[in-house]
């Protein structure tokens, strides 16, 4: 009996020391990544003499030398829109660099290997291939068949589809991000013909609602996960599909049919649209604002709702979610509405999906709330700011804390709110990710129903909430 406890110890501690080594190496190739997008760029704009190509070039070599004291090579695949190394998922980096996905599988990449031994001037002419239009490649025959040609002998690269065989249980899981990042990608250029004055694709719109509608009737937990994914630089796109995910999932707990729930998600998809209006300068201003600029602030709603009101085929209830987001359940917000008691329902329901989304995000101007804390403001504004009954659905949906909440427990271990448990709000289903002192564990599954009743009646599961980036964990891998 001894020998077999001993034995199964020494299977835990291999696995843990097995598990631990690929986030070590995991983490190492997200540098890998995040510096040769770098040196993509310094190449692109630079010639390979000028210092900041230099600097870039010799700052990618840094790191890979580093992570080749851990691997002898470096290997990314593509599976559908997804980055995957060494077969593990690379979920942030598939959400932030979602376009040069598509620009290296559009180039005819499926996968980039780097080999130990790779040169300096060798990596330079690769990037200067790889940042070449994808019809001057296909005249010379490719990018894959001119690196040999060019003297690229440490790069080798996949074809397109080349892994997508594999991982088919993780590609099923993964696909919703993938979605989600095609929305992203969506409401970027739905922004950039707003910005040019052309005419807004409204079909890629309503394409992009009707796959998360299909989303959060499927698994509306799994669905709010995604609405956990935030982006510092980019938080226009990002918020926008975070507060679709959000209404549409406020709006599925109501008696609406679909055409309701589509009407309902263009107009949280597009309801700050209005805002390629203002100048960087002002959305992004760390400082309080001047009235004037105060000024222009308070003018997207009307933005937004002339841009759409210009485009064939948005429903007028599309336009009024635009038009009164900000104009708060008692009418004391902006801009000032006249001639009747109430916004609309669906305004009703993207204004509190947006204010949610904006203060759990992290703005040059103000820092992330937590999840529980954003849900007791909410609370707190029912009847005036908010709908009160729509503002206690929302709450209940959620949960006190809510999907994506990062959360201390009695225990001491650090845990991931994963699903929440239907009758007790303060008791949900969380992913163990960290121990009591911090350290990454292998993740795993735990209901704290159970956990609540071993510690008594009087006792709390979770002791805190807590912010990701106090703590430097990144919660995404986890969602």
């Amino acid at each position: 009996m001894k020998a077999e406890e001993e034995k199964a110890s020494e299977e835990r501690k291999k696995r843990s020391l097995e598990y631990f080594h690929s986030k070590n190496v995991l983490e190492k190739a997200r540098k890998v990544l995040k510096y040769f997008l770098s040196a993509k760029k310094a190449v692109a704009i630079y010639p390979p003499n000028h210092e900041m190509c230099v600097k870039a070039v010799g700052d990618f070599f840094d790191i890979l030398n580093d992570y080749t004291q851990w691997e002898s090579a470096f290997s990314l695949r593509i599976i559908g829109d997804e980055l995957f190394f060494d077969k593990k998922l690379m979920a942030r980096e598939s959400v932030l660099y979602y376009p040069l996905i598509k620009e290296i599988k559009g180039k005819g990449v499926g996968g980039i290997s780097v080999q130990a031994g790779l040169k300096p001037e060798e990596f330079i002419v690769f990037l200067q291939l790889l940042n070449k239009g994808r019809e001057e490649l296909e005249e010379k025959g490719g990018l894959k068949s001119l690196l040999p040609k060019k003297g690229v002998v440490s790069i080798s690269l996949d074809d397109p589809g080349t892994w997508e065989e594999i991982q088919h249980e993780e590609k099923e899981r993964t696909s919703a991000r993938e979605e989600y990042n095609e929305a992203v990608e969506v409401i970027r250029e739905l922004a950039d013909q707003a910005i040019s004055d052309r005419r807004l694709k409204i079909s890629k719109a309503n394409r992009v609602v009707g796959v998360m509608l299909n989303r959060v009737g499927e698994n509306r937990a799994a669905v709010l996960g995604l609405a956990s994914i935030k982006s510092y630089d980019e938080y226009t796109s990002f918020h926008s599909i975070n507060v679709l995910i959000l209404s549409l999932a406020l709006g599925s707990m109501l008696p609406l049919d679909r055409s309701a729930l589509m009407i309902l998600g263009t107009g949280a998809l597009l309801h700050d649209l209005g805002k390629v209006t203002i100048p960087q300068s002002i959305l992004n201003k760390r400082g309080p604002l001047t009235e004037k600029e105060w000024g222009m602030m308070r003018e997207h709603p009307v933005k937004g709702a002339d841009i759409l009101l210009a485009q064939p085929g948005v429903h007028p209830l599309s336009v009024a979610i635009a038009y009164e987001h900000h104009a708060r359940y008692d009418l004391n917000g902006y801009p000032r509405i006249k001639g009747k008691e109430r916004i609309s329902l669906f305004s009703r329901i993207v204004e509190i999906a947006d204010v949610y989304d904006a203060m759990t995000s992290r703005r040059p101007y103000q820092e992330a709330r937590t999840p529980d804390q954003a849900i007791c403001l909410l609370a707190m504004d029912r009847g005036t700011a908010f709908d009160p009954l729509l503002a206690k659905v929302f709450i209940d949906m959620m949960g006190i804390f809510p999907v994506g909440t990062l959360v201390r427990l009695a225990t001491g271990e650090l845990g991931l709110v994963y699903e929440q448990n239907e009758g007790d709000v303060i008791s949900p289903k969380v992913k163990i990710i960290g121990d009591p002192d911090g350290k990454e564990v292998e993740p795993r599954i735990v209901d704290l129903i159970s956990l609540k009743d071993k510690i008594g009646a009087a006792g709390r599961a979770v002791i805190e909430s807590l912010n990701p980036d106090d703590v430097d964990i990144d919660i995404l891998p986890h969602l």
